[in-house]
C-alpha cells in the first residue's frame, strides 16, 4: 500500500484520532522485551517493543486511546507527539490491521463522532485526507440502523462496521444521499467545517461513501457513471 498519508500524520487541529483493539484481543508481556498480541484465531509477538510501544498496546486493549498520550516523556523530541506515535506504531499496526478500530472525536469532551471496526479477517483500513472538490455520495446499498443513541451504517458487502455516535455524524451521512463536494456539505450543515471533513475522511475510508463522476449525458461511447465507488488507496507503510 503506497502513496497516501493517513490523517493521523497531520499535527494539530481539534479533531482527535483514537485507536483501540476489537473486544477479543488480549495484550500480554512476552519473553524479554516483547509484547504478545493475541486474539481468537492467532497471536503476534511484537519485538523489540520499547516503552512507548508497550504502553500504546496496553492502553488500546482497554479502549480508544490517543497515541500521543502514551509517548514516553522526551521520546518525541521536537515532533508533535501524536504524529511521532503514529509513525512509530505504523509498522506494528501493519502486522495485525484486522484487529484495529479507528475512532474520530472532537475536543469538546462530548465523546466520539464515528468509529470504524473490521468485520472480517484481513480487513485493513487507513484514512487518507480527501481531495478538495471531490464529488461524494453514499454507496448504493448503504442503510442506517438506529440503536439507542447511536446508529450503524450498514452495507451487505462492507468490510468494516461504521458506528455514528453523535448527531453531527448522522447529519453528514444524511446530506450525502445526494452528490456533493466536502465544501458543499460543510456549507449546508450547522457544524464546524473541520468536523464535517473529519467525518467524511472516515466514511470514505470505510467504503460507505465514495467519489462519483460528475453527471454527464450517456452516449454509446460513454457508459453511465458508476456509484459503486471504491475505498481509497491504502496509506504507505
Amino acid at each position: 500500500m503506497t502513496g497516501s498519508a493517513d490523517v493521523a500524520e497531520r499535527a494539530g487541529g481539534r479533531l482527535r484520532h483514537l485507536w483501540s483493539f476489537r473486544e477479543d484481543v488480549a495484550v500480554a508481556a512476552g519473553a524479554r522485551d516483547s509484547v504478545v498480541v493475541s486474539w481468537a484465531s492467532g497471536a503476534v509477538a511484537v519485538e523489540p517493543a520499547g516503552p512507548t510501544v508497550r504502553e500504546v498496546l496496553r492502553r488500546m486493549e482497554l479502549g480508544p486511546v490517543l497515541l500521543g498520550n502514551a509517548v514516553v516523556v522526551g521520546a518525541a523530541g521536537e515532533m508533535d507527539p501524536h504524529v511521532y506515535a503514529y509513525l512509530l506504531m505504523r509498522p506494528v499496526f501493519a502486522r495485525f490491521p484486522q484487529l484495529l478500530r479507528r475512532t474520530v472525536g472532537f475536543d469538546d469532551l462530548r465523546g466520539a463522532l464515528v468509529s470504524i471496526g473490521p468485520l472480517a479477517e484481513g480487513a485493513a483500513m487507513c484514512v487518507p485526507p480527501l481531495r478538495a472538490g471531490a464529488v461524494l455520495q453514499l454507496v448504493v446499498g448503504v442503510s442506517v440502523a438506529f440503536d439507542g443513541p447511536s446508529a450503524t451504517v450498514e452495507m451487505r458487502s462492507a468490510s468494516h462496521r461504521v458506528v455514528l455516535h453523535r448527531y453531527e455524524a448522522l447529519l453528514v451521512v444524511a446530506r450525502l444521499a445526494w452528490p456533493a463536494t466536502p465544501e458543499a456539505v460543510a456549507a449546508t450543515l450547522p457544524i464546524p467545517a473541520h468536523v464535517t471533513a473529519g467525518v467524511l475522511d472516515y466514511l470514505v475510508a470505510a467504503g460507505v461513501v465514495a467519489p462519483v463522476a460528475p453527471v454527464t449525458p450517456v452516449t454509446p461511447a460513454s457508459p453511465p457513471p458508476s456509484r459503486s465507488g471504491s475505498r481509497p488507496r491504502g496509506c504507505g507503510r
